[in-house]
């Protein structure tokens, strides 16, 4: 009994060796119900079977985008509908002869905005990093123009008022602590019950990656004074940083 029970450890073990190890990634470390986020898979290997069968006279690059970017990660982008917690992964797959499995990645979604005039400002932690995550609406103007023949022009949704800015936060917040805007986003959303060529709001996401000095002690209340643009309706609430 004791030889098969060390057998079969021996076999999983060998198992387990054998998976190569793939990292999957997303954009938004804590998305809105409805907010689009990017999954990625790296797929290098993939990358590198191409090169070895084509041979050495065909370069191989990576995954062309719509934006004329390249990559060679494996990338869908998802919708989560319902706010809850998710896990995501392990994904395990064979290619070439070889298994290959992925890491488990919990991801919080939370409940979508009121479509009103306001700015939310949250701080998370995934996947050990910090960050701060920096939301505003703000109601738009019809940019409606007659032509001269008796046609006109009109932006769906509306377009932001001139002199109108979205907040954003300081990058320097305090000796010890440096924020970086990693990504940003910008769009115009409406009412799910609003009519065709309704006035909407302009939306943005900004995202920062909080970093402390490594002999940063104590913790820091993030005010008004830490924004730029700062609205006159706003609630960042009480946002206390610390390691």
């Amino acid at each position: 009994m004791k030889k098969i029970t060390l057998l079969l450890l021996i076999c999983c073990s060998l198992h387990i060796l054998a998976q190569k190890k793939l990292e999957i990634e997303i954009d938004n470390p804590e998305p809105r119900v409805g907010q689009k986020v990017t999954l990625s898979i790296n797929m290098d290997f993939l990358n590198e079977y191409l090169k070895k069968e084509l041979g050495k006279n065909i370069n191989v690059t990576g995954s062309p985008s719509i934006f004329g970017m390249s990559s060679e990660d494996f990338q869908r982008v998802i919708i989560f509908e319902k706010a809850k917690t998710y896990n995501i992964g392990p994904f395990d797959f064979e290619f070439n002869g070889k298994t290959y499995t992925t890491n488990t990645m919990e991801v919080n979604v939370l409940p979508k905005l009121p479509i009103e005039n306001g700015l939310w400002l949250r701080q998370t932690e995934f996947e050990g990093q910090h960050y701060l995550i920096l939301e505003q609406l703000i109601s738009n103007t019809s940019n409606k123009t007659e032509n001269e023949n008796g046609g006109y022009s009109e932006t769906i949704g509306g377009v932001m008022p001139e002199g109108k800015e979205f907040a954003e936060l300081n990058e320097d917040l305090t000796q010890g602590i440096q924020l970086s805007n990693y990504s940003s986003a910008t769009n115009s959303v409406t009412p799910d019950d609003a009519k065709s060529y309704s006035v909407g709001f302009s939306y943005t996401i900004k995202k920062y990656k909080i970093t402390f000095d490594e002999d940063y002690k104590g913790e820091y209340l993030i005010s008004e004074s830490d924004f730029i643009n700062l609205p006159t309706k706003f609630d960042i609430g009480n946002i206390k940083l610390n390691k």
